[in-house]
């Protein structure tokens, strides 16, 4: 298991892998959009949880099917969340 998947509890890295395994991109670049938005949702003072995270990011990968060459997962994640935010996200507890 990857360290980024050891910081969720084994249910959640187990929705993870299933996710990554769905979708054309590896594992490096779905832990690489992962931090890329929770970092987006830290700067705006919001938090997700990871099923949150997952479900949004599995959007993203998905708006990518037929798009030749393959857009990076953390850029996509970037831009949908500048022009859309999440709204599975809630403010971040002080």
């Amino acid at each position: 298991m990857s360290n980024w998947l050891s910081e969720t509890s084994p249910e959640e890295a187990t929705a993870w892998e299933s996710a990554i395994l769905d979708h054309p991109f590896g594992e490096d670049e779905w832990a690489e959009a992962r931090t890329r938005l929770k970092n987006l949702l830290h700067q705006d003072a919001r938090e997700a949880g990871e099923e949150s995270m997952l479900a949004y990011l599995c959007c993203c990968a998905e708006s990518t099917a037929g798009s030749h060459p393959l857009p990076s997962l953390a850029s996509v994640a970037e831009e949908f969340y500048r022009e859309h935010g999440m709204e599975g996200s809630q403010e971040a507890e002080s």
